[in-house]
């Protein structure tokens, strides 16, 4: 805000005389040395106009009214000594401004002053930036308007001052907003230009974003890279001349270095990959015709070793794996059919592990043999089956719980679905046939009390009191628990054989409990 010097007239009233000054020019030491006097910080001053403003309400308002109107006479009769009063109303008013108008300059230079800090907050984050690099005219022309705002400043031109401010802050804020879009802008450049091996411009480019933003990462590797830039591009250009004369490890090292000197050029990588490739097509044709030299000399075991490295160096090529079936073929036919021959007398027989071993040893010459990878699979799985069957013929009296009874014969029916079951397995079924009938049949029980006994059978029911009670019951194991007051409980756990005749089982209380126990 700029500061008002004072002087008193003889007519009585502060005259304020605006000072020279320059808002949009850097200040000098001196300048800011030099003692300043403010309305702001002189309570004097401010005293001063209070009592000027007081003074002149009573002169415009008051004074008439307490003052006799004098009476007027000819200019030859006057004298020259002037009464004081009409002396106060004959001052010229040429100078004086009125406390209205002082109070509209001061509100309009106030609002000139927040425009021109406005301005100058946007000046000073455009020069940090580089402005003058990246929209010179445009920064100049708003220094323009800048500078004659100050000059109509200077002369109290407050209003078109103003004007000029607005016209630069217009122009700052437009160069702020349009600050990143320039930096993102610029970035692609740079990268465009490292993409094409045009050091220069990409040096220009990451320059110009750095002077926009000096720490920023991407900004700071595009200039390190456009440095190396020349040497990368020399490297990448020798490595494709070793490539075209087939030096395919002396082209990759040319790639490396270009990759060390700059890590983020992906051409560099890109060729790294086509001298590998070139490296590999080498390597994979080496062991191919070694393979089939060998297969002409009837040396099938080195043949499919060679074949076995050229397919480990492409495991998915198609030439590498029909070589490999022509070895393997040629090599193994005669073991293999025999293995397999032997393998399907076994199955005839119902000896299972026996031809699934004949199967693994056929898949350990060629694993790839489809006819023993089935027949392993299929001999296995019927092992497991004659396995558990004959662990359920072997303890037969397992199916009289229900939950082992439930199990076999959701087993059963599984295997009803298969064709040609043999007369092994055939054997197998109908004995599991007549083990499920006998856990089904029921067994006659007797059962004995005293009639005193209260009795239930868990799994079955109350029975009551009873002598003697004859029931059915599946084959399995069963608890019965018998109750008289005064006696001790009794429990009595029997098993249904169907194997043994009648059973009898005696159910009672007979233990008195003591007294007081």
């Amino acid at each position: 805000m700029a500061d008002d010097s004072t002087e008193s007239s003889n007519e009585g009233f502060t005259r304020i005389t605006p000072l020279a000054i320059n808002l949009t020019a850097n200040s000098s030491p001196e300048s800011a040395t030099k003692p300043k006097t403010s309305l702001k910080h002189s309570p004097l001053i401010w005293l001063g106009l209070g009592v000027l403003l007081s003074s002149s309400l009573v002169v415009v308002f008051l004074l008439p009214n307490w003052v006799s109107v004098p009476e007027v006479k000819p200019a030859a009769q006057t004298s020259s000594a002037t009464p004081a009063p009409q002396a106060a109303r004959q001052i010229s008013n040429k100078d004086a401004v009125s406390p209205w108008e002082k109070a509209q300059e001061s509100r309009l230079r106030k609002e000139t002053q927040d425009i021109l800090s406005q301005m100058l907050e946007a000046q000073k984050v455009l020069s940090k930036k580089g402005v003058e690099l990246w929209a010179g005219e445009d920064y100049a022309l708003a220094m323009q308007y800048a500078a004659t705002g100050d000059e109509k400043y200077n002369l109290r031109d407050f209003a078109n001052s103003r004007v000029e401010y607005e016209k630069a802050l217009a122009i700052f804020s437009r160069l702020v907003e349009e600050m990143d879009v320039v930096f993102e802008t610029t970035m692609e450049k740079g990268k465009q230009a490292l993409a094409e091996g045009n050091a220069a411009a990409a040096m220009e480019a990451f320059q110009l974003a750095l002077a926009i933003d000096a720490i920023d990462r991407a900004a700071n590797i595009g200039r390190t890279r456009a440095e190396s830039l020349d040497e990368v591009m020399a490297l990448i250009e020798k490595g494709d001349k070793l490539l075209d004369l087939e030096q395919f490890e002396e082209a990759r090292q040319s790639y490396q270095q270009a990759l060390a000197l700059d890590g983020y050029f992906d051409a560099a990588k890109q060729k790294i990959a086509e001298a590998d490739r070139r490296i590999l097509d080498r390597e994979f044709n080496k062991y191919m015709s070694a393979g089939f030299a060998a297969m002409e000399k009837q040396q099938f075991i080195q043949a499919r070793k060679s074949f076995n490295e050229a397919r480990r160096l492409k495991p998915r090529s198609a030439e590498a794996r029909a070589a490999l079936e022509q070895t393997r073929h040629k090599l193994t036919t005669i073991n293999i059919n025999a293995l397999l021959a032997a393998a399907r007398t076994l199955e005839t027989q119902e000896k299972w592990h026996e031809a699934m071993a004949k199967y693994s040893a056929a898949l350990e010459l060629d694993s790839s043999l489809a006819e023993a990878q089935q027949g392993r699979q299929r001999t296995e799985l019927r092992g497991k089956i004659h396995d558990r069957l004959e662990q359920i013929l072997a303890r037969p009296k397992r199916l009289y719980d229900p939950k082992v009874y439930a199990e076999t014969v959701a087993f059963q029916n599984k295997l009803s679905a298969l064709a040609n079951p043999g007369p092994v397995l055939s054997r197998q079924l109908a004995s599991l046939r007549k083990y499920l009938d006998k856990a089904l049949t029921p067994v006659d029980v007797t059962l004995q009390s005293d009639n005193l006994t209260l009795v239930t059978l868990r799994k079955f029911g109350e029975l009551g009191f009873f002598v003697k009670k004859n029931l059915s019951l599946r084959p399995g194991k069963y608890v019965a628990v018998g109750i008289r007051r005064g006696y001790r409980d009794v429990r009595v756990e029997f098993t249904v054989d169907p194997e043994q005749n009648r059973q009898i089982v005696t159910v009672q209380a007979a233990e008195k409990i003591a007294l007081g126990s």
